[in-house]
């Protein structure tokens, strides 16, 4: 695939702000910049901040142990999308304003209300607490997400696609051993230590961040900007509209097809009033203001808002499935935790391992586009291949997951370093948790969709499956007692109902298992079809070779470059 030409530059696509607003260079700095210790210690402390949001994921593969331990399983729903919902709302807001106030005490607060719900969550005894809790790491995820683009910020242009796939692939190991970690607590503890675990890693973070992040001030502020200015320059309504609106929509979703129906007047009402909310806040953003959170500037050229697209994709790909895939596979093949966490694992580990190689290519190259382009094929094509599941095929589970996997490396890591080489650098906090916004708002809608098709086409196979076997022994009068008991989970159930021969629960089993692999089946194809057409979506990028440069947004070592922008006024 031919790259196009390259963009121009930004100083050629300055959108004006206000009058008060002192151009803005990217240029170079006139002597060499040596990246040293100073530098190495505050990308691991602040990729220990992305760990903090990656690990907290972990604990929704336990969601059904703590459901079952709790009860209330109606709001299993709340208990992965209360923290996610609460990320997309907040990060964008969090992030315009670090770009314009620094990230370290967001970064440092954040770690703070990370520990807090994780203790929360993991002292409940009721599920509404855990979800209490998940709300507040949701807040600490908003700002702990800031460490993905303030990493970018301490590294040269040319070196970020190193500093994203390090990043990356540490946030992958944490997940992974949090999601071993995770079952390995529900067998032989409890799951209350995976949110203890995940208290001890945003503590960690607190301490690495205050002691090794020190920046200048942000690009914004060296703009000459007074305080009072730039508080004045906040998009106060375009947060309360994006906020309330998110929170209306995602609201909507997640009670659709669980708490209520989805023609139920609280869910239309919800949806409706999200997504007329989510049009007013783009046409404010787009006519009523020019430095709002979608900062005009941010659009310098197409790519930032294809590669927002290309991230929600992506959230519905590597956090729904990790979702939804544990559950499959605790329909299909086994329920015990630990087998859960393992099977998952080669997924996980090739997501994790490839995220260095794909910084790397990206980084010698200065090419990512037919790269990415040819990974999400990959990734259809896999995810495809997931739909011939069932419960006699865990060695093809173990292959095909870990093909994708290796994909989802490069869809993790590739359209981060991208975006943020598409957009003005003292924009990046903004730019950046827009992207984690996008995936978690994928994640949540992900779950939403493929949940539905699930269910929808489990309830149309089972009862069909389950009647004709009930059917051929002339025990169809025991359909409404089979079919509640099957809908408890509980495999002892079916040996309570009254004039069931035992003879006959193997076969009904089968026939659940058979319903449960034609469901999955349909959800695997809707996913291989969305990223499909990613791909297709990712062929309109453009390339940004020209960006990958000696600029430093936010320089830590001793040098003329750190002095000047210490310079700023404060």
């Amino acid at each position: 695939m031919a790259e196009e030409k390259p963009v121009t530059t930004m100083e050629e696509h300055q959108v004006p702000t206000s009058s008060s607003d002192v151009p803005y260079s990217e240029d170079e700095p006139a002597t060499v910049y040596d990246v040293q210790w100073r530098t190495l210690m505050a990308i691991l402390a602040l990729s220990m901040a992305n760990c903090c949001a990656a690990i907290a994921n972990t604990t929704n593969t336990i969601i059904r142990s703590q459901v079952a331990d709790l009860g209330d399983s109606a709001l299993s729903s709340w208990v992965a999308n209360s923290n996610l919902l609460v990320t997309l709302a907040f990060g964008p807001v969090l992030g315009s304003l670090s770009d314009r106030f620094g990230k370290k005490w967001f970064i440092l607060v954040a770690a703070l209300f990370g520990i807090t719900g994780s203790v929360i969550a993991g002292s409940a005894h009721k599920t509404t607490t855990i979800i209490a809790g998940n709300v507040l790491t949701g807040v600490a995820n908003a700002g702990c997400i800031m460490g993905v683009p303030a990493a970018q910020e301490v590294t040269p242009n040319r070196l970020r696609p190193w500093t994203m796939g390090f990043s990356q692939a540490l946030a992958s190991v944490a997940v992974i051993a949090g999601t071993l970690g995770a079952g390995a607590f529900v067998k032989y503890q409890t799951w209350r230590w995976s949110y203890y675990l995940n208290a001890f890693v945003y503590g960690t973070t607190a301490v690495l961040v205050g002691l090794f992040y020190h920046p200048p001030p942000p690009g914004l502020r060296r703009q000459q900007a007074t305080a009072g200015q730039l508080l004045a320059r906040v998009d106060y309504f375009g947060m309360l509209l994006l906020t309330g609106s998110i929170a209306s929509l995602l609201i909507g979703l997640t009670w659709g097809g669980t708490t209520y129906a989805w023609h139920a007047a609280p869910v239309l009402a919800t949806l409706i009033v999200g997504c007329v909310g989510l049009l007013g806040f783009g046409i404010y953003e787009w006519k009523g203001t020019v430095n709002g959170i979608f900062d005009h500037r941010l659009f310098a050229s197409r790519n930032f808002p294809i590669l927002l697209f290309v991230c929600i994709v992506d959230g519905m790909l590597l956090l729904g499935v990790n979702v939804l895939f544990a559950q499959e596979i605790a329909t299909t093949f086994t329920t015990d935790s630990v087998r859960i966490a393992t099977i998952l694992t080669p997924f996980l580990a090739t997501s994790a391992f490839g995220c260095l190689p794909a910084g790397i290519i990206m980084a010698r190259t200065k090419s990512y586009r037919t790269l990415l382009v040819a990974c999400l094929l990959w990734c259809s094509l896999f995810t495809g291949l997931m739909a011939l599941l069932n419960e006699n095929r865990l060695s093809w589970a173990y292959a095909f997951s870990a093909l994708f996997g290796a994909g989802t490396a490069v869809t993790t890591v590739i359209p981060v370093v991208a975006l943020a080489l598409s957009v003005p650098s003292f924009l990046l906090g903004t730019a950046g948790t827009i992207s984690v916004s996008c995936r978690a708002l994928g994640g949540i809608v992900g779950i939403t969709i493929f949940t539905a098709i699930y269910d929808n086409k489990m309830a149309a196979a089972l009862p069909v499956d389950v009647g004709a076997v009930l059917g051929q022994a002339g025990l169809s009068n025991l359909m409404p007692a089979v079919m509640a008991a099957l809908a408890t989970e509980n495999p002892a159930a079916l040996a309570t109902v009254d004039g069931l021969p035992a003879s006959l629960i193997p076969t009904i089993v089968a026939a659940e298992a058979t319903a449960n692999s034609f469901a999955w089946k349909y959800v695997w194809i809707a996913i291989s079809v969305i990223v499909a057409a990613n791909a297709i979506v990712s062929c309109f990028l453009q390339p940004v070779a020209n960006k990958m440069n000696n600029h430093i947004e936010s320089a830590l070592e001793a040098s003329d470059v750190r002095d000047k922008q210490m310079g700023a006024k404060v």
